[in-house]
């Protein structure tokens, strides 16, 4: 397996973006309807498939076309594209704190350190869904130093470590499980929860083999496929349960792979098609860019709006839910151009690609 390189990879996969959208606007769904937009929660794990296939595609791009693989411009990068939003999400949430005073402390180093998902989610208040971004940071402390030790010399080795991870945490989660009593710390927990971001970052790996091994395939296939895999994540998004996922250990792999293949299959229908037509609608497009900005944003604005609401009022549901959802998107879309835009914009210093 020495000696071996790494594939060039296809360009932008534009799809992404309204992949991203999908999830943005069923997280904030679940969480505007308290829960009863049941799997909403689940547009999370399509975050975690598309950063694990983005970030191992960047790494897979850098080495082929440079040699080598940076480290400290790879955390600077994402230094730059994580924190300046999270700063910003922190302030907002310390505005409008609506936890106990001598939590805060602890909230913001979890927040800004990256552990949330091991702090109780009662103590993180409207700082709660920091948990997710926690996983992602945890990933992107390991995979890309393995992916330069291991991945470059031995892309097999990589691939089998990978495939390792994903069954490590259905393991993990068959343990939890067998073991009985309260399952909710599954959730969030790494270990637990880590072979969504490990099966993007597979496909990542895997995806010239598999592109070989469809390229024969008729059109109509493709398309069925992929319209098949779409039914089933909207299916899952609207109506799968927390109680289900953490209680049948294979469902979180098994939505993670629909995730994947539509990742795979979207960009290789016909631009035609109206499932590709949908992931590039400019709106889709317009929520993807700014589904991070979001994320953060829509949690401490939805529980400081809460001290607006009348219950059993359906008219006062109706009003703040909107309230919240516009002021939501205005705070995004002004970060956008004020802190992510110029950050980002800073990034690209320290971006290999500069030097091409």
């Amino acid at each position: 397996m020495s000696g071996e390189t790494l594939p060039i990879r296809r360009p932008q996969v534009t799809e992404l973006d309204g992949l991203r959208a999908i999830s943005v606007v069923f997280v904030m769904l679940v969480h505007a309807t308290y829960g009863r937009l049941s799997g909403g929660f689940l547009g999370v794990d399509i975050f975690f498939v598309i950063s694990g296939y983005l970030i191992t595609m960047l790494l897979m791009q850098e080495r082929e076309r440079t040699g080598s693989v940076s480290l400290r411009n790879f955390y600077l990068r994402r230094v730059f594209r994580i924190l300046p939003p999270l700063l910003a999400c922190v302030a907002l949430a310390m505005l409008v704190w609506n936890g106990l005073p001598q939590d805060r402390l602890n909230v913001v180093t979890a927040a800004l350190l990256f552990f949330a998902n091991f702090m109780p989610a009662e103590m993180m208040s409207n700082l709660g869904h920091t948990w997710s971004l926690a996983i992602e940071e945890q990933f992107y402390v390991v995979w890309p130093a393995l992916f330069i030790w291991v991945g470059i010399r031995w892309p097999k080795l990589l691939i089998a470590i990978a495939l390792a991870v994903c069954a490590s945490a259905l393991i993990v989660r068959f343990s939890m499980v067998a073991r009985g009593g309260d399952l909710s710390p599954l959730y969030s927990f790494t270990p637990a929860r880590i072979d969504a971001i490990m099966l993007g970052a597979l496909l990542a790996l895997t995806e010239p083999t598999l592109a070989k091994w469809i390229e024969n395939w008729s059109m109509t296939v493709k398309k069925w496929l992929a319209a098949g895999c779409f039914a089933l994540l909207v299916a899952a998004l609207f109506f799968l349960t927390r109680t289900f996922m953490q209680g049948f250990p294979p469902a979180f792999t098994a939505f993670s792979l629909i995730v994947a293949l539509l990742i795979f299959l979207a960009p290789r229908l016909e631009l035609s098609s109206l499932l590709r037509w949908f992931l590039n609608h400019p709106v889709m497009r317009w929520l993807g860019k700014r589904s991070y900005g979001l994320y953060l944003y829509h949690y401490p604005v939805f529980g400081a709006m809460e001290a607006f609401r009348v219950e059993g009022s359906l008219p006062n549901y109706a009003m703040v839910t909107l309230a919240k959802i516009l002021i939501s998107l205005a705070i995004t879309e002004i970060s956008w151009r004020l802190i992510e835009q110029p950050a980002l914009r800073f990034k690209e210093r320290f971006s290999w690609s500069r030097a091409q």
